[in-house]
């Protein structure tokens, strides 16, 4: 694969909401920044600055969208684009609850979401063979294409699909999906290689 044929992907994690700050599954609710999670934005942003992007994808829900929007204003007034795909992983019912609720109504699934996370389906959402399925599609078919591939792209999504993705990368397996972590603000870069094939740069640029 030719050095130009490689995109720099830049995988951030939004800002944090009130529901981060509680300890509350978000998954699709689509809670707003908080204060916290607009300074954390602006942080990402000014590490960013430097990085060249041509394309900034966002997801659907408002955390993420208000987090692309501070990192495109530092770079130029950037527009972001959203991607469906970008979205976090659906939680269902646990949605809105803290772990001890959770564990008040699900005890036997919270412990297996703990010890064999691709094990679980979440009541009335998702498992997370479905959130990586949607992640193998948005890296096969990317809303850039594959005939001009940009030099980097940025995307603002949830702590699931940087998950996944680093799994992608290291090839492991999904049982190893709670041993990867991802913090509010944080951004990850790999090399996307047409037709979709991802791989870790190497580093965390932001903790």
């Amino acid at each position: 694969m030719s050095e130009a044929a490689q995109t720099r992907l830049i995988l951030v994690r939004h800002g944090q909401t009130q529901w981060n700050l509680q300890g509350r599954y978000q998954g699709r609710a689509d809670t707003p920044i908080c204060t916290v999670g607009l300074a954390t934005a602006q942080r990402v942003a000014v590490m960013l600055r430097g990085c060249e992007a041509t394309v900034l994808l966002a997801s659907p829900l408002q955390r993420a969208r208000a987090t692309a929007e501070v990192i495109g204003r530092r770079l130029g007034d950037l527009g972001s684009v959203v991607d469906e795909r970008l979205t976090e992983i659906d939680f269902g019912q646990w949605q809105g609850l803290t772990q001890a609720q959770v564990k008040t109504h699900w005890p036997v699934l919270l412990r297996a979401w703990k010890r064999a996370p691709d094990s679980v389906g979440f009541p009335g959402g998702e498992r997370l063979a479905d959130a990586l399925e949607r992640l193998r599609h948005f890296l096969s078919c990317p809303p850039w294409g594959t005939a001009a591939a940009p030099r980097c792209v940025i995307a603002v999504t949830h702590t699931g699909p940087i998950r996944l993705a680093r799994l992608l990368a290291e090839d492991r397996p999904l049982a190893h999906y709670r041993q990867v972590a991802s913090q509010a603000g944080a951004a990850y870069e790999f090399d996307w290689d047409p037709p979709g094939r991802l791989r870790s740069a190497g580093h965390r640029l932001l903790k």
